[in-house]
Parts: structure tokens; sequence; C-alpha cells
């Protein structure tokens, strides 16, 4: 990752005037913020246990946004502490496409967020270029002024309740005519505290408005949780 996981939340904490990590007021409880980086969401994985999620890459044209690609990502709880925080150990794809697992210490909310944004920021930059910083920049806006819509989700046979967010950073930017026509890019995130490790879905649609322009879709779905092999 090429920001940390606090670096992250602190920077988007930062967006809510007057609030402190871990009391959100009444009339923020919609707020994209609150319910991203001070819920703890890692009290819904156990010691030992290890949720699976599965990311798929599609494209409309190979020779500008790649193959196509799907593999799984998992995230393991090798340990609790006293206070509930947890050692995570992160493992991104698998066989020849596995990176290094990484592993972090005293974490309550779920680092697949974090990879999930860095993510999005780096392929959005690949597709229409800009500064990183600048385009994080903008994801950090549009969150901190994005509410949730309540919904229901299906997970393990049942209805639970969810909560989605939709964020689209760069429709109105001032640059725009600078983004190769991918300035209407969505990003679609749907958490929910009835699922372990608390991601329901996230995805990444980069459109260009350009005639004959490339699209690329990127989505991360909950599979389920298992022992942590």
């Amino acid at each position: 990752m090429t920001i940390s996981i606090r670096a992250w939340a602190l920077i988007c904490l930062a967006l809510l005037p007057g609030a402190a990590p871990g009391a959100a007021q009444a009339s923020e409880e919609k707020s994209a913020v609150p319910i991203l980086f001070e819920s703890r969401q890692l009290d819904l994985i156990d010691k030992g246990k290890e949720v699976t999620y599965r990311f798929e890459k599609t494209g409309s044209d190979e020779r500008l946004v790649g193959k196509n690609f799907a593999d799984d990502l998992r995230l393991g709880v090798a340990d609790v502490d006293a206070k509930g925080a947890r050692m995570v150990v992160f493992k991104v794809f698998t066989g020849d496409n596995a990176r290094d697992p990484q592993n972090w210490p005293d974490l309550t909310i779920n680092p697949l967020f974090i990879w999930y944004l860095d993510r999005a920021v780096g392929t959005f930059n690949s597709l229409a270029g800009g500064s990183q910083m600048y385009l994080k920049h903008k994801m950090r806006e549009a969150l901190g002024a994005a509410k949730a819509e309540e919904i229901k989700v299906d997970y393990d046979g049942k209805q639970v309740d969810a909560l989605k967010l939709h964020i689209t950073p760069f429709a109105e930017d001032p640059s725009s005519q600078k983004m190769q026509g991918f300035h209407k890019s969505a990003f679609t995130i749907i958490v929910s505290n009835q699922v372990p490790g608390y991601f329901v879905d996230l995805q990444s649609e980069f459109v260009s408005t350009q005639a004959a322009g490339p699209e690329l879709r990127e989505h991360v779905k909950l599979v389920g949780m298992g022992d942590a092999k």
C-alpha cells in the first residue's frame, strides 16, 4: 500500500469538523467517514478465522486496460489483544499472482478498504493521468460529503441490513477535460455490521466518455469466512 491505514483514517476523519474518533454526532450517523473509519469492523472476525473476498477485473479492450483477471483476497485474524484489537494477516491473490502477506498489529478497521482505495486511485491514475496525491484528495473530499443509503443484501442464505455509499469524485472536477474521458468514474461501497469483516461489496467503474474509449470494472465481493490457513 502506498499510504498507511491509520493515515487514510486520520485524513478522512479530519473532514468531519468537530468530530473526534469514536464520537460521531447523531446528525453524522449516515456520513461516510464515521461508517468507514470509526466502526470496529474487525470485531466481526474472531481469532483464528479468515475472511475471503473475490476480486474480479473486466475490461473492454485488453490492449488498453489489460487482461481480465479474477483471484481471491484473504484477511485473517492471528490474535486478539485485551482491548479487542486484532493482529491481521492480509493476503493479496494466490499462486503466481500472490504478493507477500501483509501483517498489522492493533487494528480495529478492515485494511481491505484501504487496499481498495489505493487500487482505485492507482487505476484511475493509469487511465486518466494526473497527480496521485491530487486524486487521493478528491477521493477524500467525496467520502467526506457522501451519505449512506440503507439497503438489504443477501449473505449466508438470508437478508441483512446494509449501508450503500456511491461517489463520483471527479465528475465536477475543473480539470475533468484532462482526464481522458474518465471523469465520471464511479465507486460503490456496501457495508454491513452483520457480516464478517464488515465490507460486503466494493466496486470501481472506469468508463470513458470519449468515442471508442475503453471500459474497466473492478469488483471485490465477500465470499465467506472459515478457519485461517
